[in-house]
């Protein structure tokens, strides 16, 4: 794991929805921010915008790990590793509740599970 002295606001908002020991994809995580949205809700576009690198770096970190599905839900353990999301993590239909092949699941670490 690099250096941490803190997380972002971006990288809160990914990791607590990721608090216990439940995986979720990242359209969870996507309505779990807009949840909290006042006002105007942002698009998913937006969403992928702002917490698609959020993701990267909390995977960087090690604070998160995040898996490739073929379909969910399934086990955890079905799913292939991604090392480097790059702009996997920014690609808007990975956020939407209508992926329903290829979706990408995160999983907070223990390492994670210390930062909350």
């Amino acid at each position: 794991m690099a250096d941490l002295d803190g997380l972002a606001n971006t990288e809160y908002l990914v990791l607590s929805p990721l608090e216990g020991d439940t995986p979720r994809p990242l359209w969870e995580i996507a309505e779990a921010f807009i949840d909290c949205v006042v006002g105007e809700l942002p698009t998913t576009e937006q969403v992928a915008a702002l917490l698609g690198p959020a993701l990267a770096s909390l995977t960087a970190y090690g604070l998160i790990g995040v898996r490739r599905f073929d379909a969910w839900p399934a086990s955890w353990e079905q799913g292939a590793d991604v090392v480097d999301l790059g702009s996997d993590s920014r690609c808007v239909d990975i956020w939407s509740r209508t992926r329903t092949r290829d979706v990408l699941v995160a999983h907070i670490t223990q390492v994670g599970a210390e930062w909350l």
